[in-house]
């Protein structure tokens, strides 16, 4: 829930409802949407929407707070025809993976909106050919007050019985949830946290038929992806490649958002392990730039070599151990420190 949502517009209950029937609601609503029964995506989301806004009712300072008029909303009131009340926009996440944003594509988006309930007819009552039991008393006509004393139960009269009790559909309110879906366009090139408009689309609350709707806001937000970590929009990679191929250089195949492609490593990668490509990392809205792929190559050193692949390699380490300053100036340092220990006679 936003911090300025009405919790009894999110509950679907009127200002006048009494705690009773604020917790039916709650209760019903909650059913419903809670993610182990509801499959909908939207369901956690709306789930966690109801539980704030009746975390909210059971604030006083809270609900004090919301019921305060704000001065500009009251002054643009003022200015509008009683038929020209505009509903509250709504911001509603939206998750897309980074090739669905690079390119745009389309998504359907669960909403929520209220509508009249067909069980009672949209009044909230259902009414009984034979009377019931007055669920606030279990039909004796009396309710505990405290100490062991009882006092006459006002949702009968006294009476013990019904006529007419809230519809179970609605919880008494009138008006029931039901998932409307919206397919969007997305436009390619939209950055994580960046908002789609939709003009009038946020749902309704119960009972504002005659209002005109607000504006729904789609945030992008992107999900972890398994191979590419974005920053700005430059697309880094780590690639694992076998310590001999970085030595040697040549062609590899890295990934891209939109498949793979063959790039040229050059012989001894290993001293520049960073690797950039121009142009093939996340597009602009326009599609006519995008930032870099940028590769980090992971130097994999082989498990097991057979014998005659061994005895290859100490030839090699023989070589270079001939010529370090050359072929190794890291190594060559080390053993000019190790010489200079053994010199001063330290064991």
């Amino acid at each position: 829930m936003s911090s300025n949502e009405d919790p009894f517009v999110v509950l679907g209950v009127s200002r006048g409802a009494s705690p009773e029937e604020v917790k039916r609601a709650y209760r019903r609503l909650a059913m419903f949407w809670h993610p182990d029964r509801n499959p909908s995506a939207a369901a956690e989301s709306e789930f966690k929407r109801i539980h704030a806004a009746y975390e909210s009712y059971l604030d006083p300072q809270r609900l004090a707070a919301l019921e305060e008029p704000d001065e500009e909303g009251a002054a643009d009131q003022g200015g509008q025809a009683a038929g020209d009340e505009v509903g509250a926009d709504l911001t509603q996440v939206l998750i897309l993976t980074l090739e669905e944003a690079a390119l745009g594509c389309r998504k359907n988006v669960e909403l929520v909106h209220s509508v009249r309930c067909a069980a009672c007819r949209n009044s909230g009552r259902i009414q009984h050919r034979n009377s019931v039991p007055c669920p606030a008393c279990s039909g004796c006509g009396r309710v505990s007050c405290g100490s062991g004393r009882t006092s006459r139960c006002t949702g009968c009269s006294g009476r013990g019985y019904l006529y007419e009790t809230a519809c179970p559909e609605c919880a008494g309110t009138g008006w029931r949830p039901e998932l409307r879906t919206l397919s969007v366009t997305v436009p390619p090139g939209l950055l994580d946290g960046e908002r789609l408009r939709l003009s009038r689309q946020a749902p309704l609350p119960p009972g504002g038929t005659r209002m005109r709707p607000g504006d729904l806001y789609l945030e992008v937000a992107f999900a972890e992806h398994p191979l590419f970590n974005l920053q700005g929009r430059d697309i880094h990679c780590h690639v694992p490649v076998s310590v001999i191929f970085m030595l040697c250089g040549g062609a590899i195949e890295v990934p891209t958002l939109f498949g793979t492609v063959s790039v040229e490593l050059p012989r001894h990668a290993h001293q520049s392990p960073e690797q950039r490509f121009a142009g093939l990392g996340y597009p602009d809205k326009q599609a006519s730039l995008a930032g870099d792929l940028v590769i980090h190559l992971q130097a994999i050193y082989p498990q097991e070599l057979p014998d005659m692949d061994l005895e290859l390699l100490a030839g090699i380490e023989e070589r270079v151990a001939a010529d370090p300053g050359r072929c190794s100036p890291a190594l060559a340092a080390w053993n000019e420190r190790m010489r200079l220990r053994r010199g001063s006679g330290h064991r």
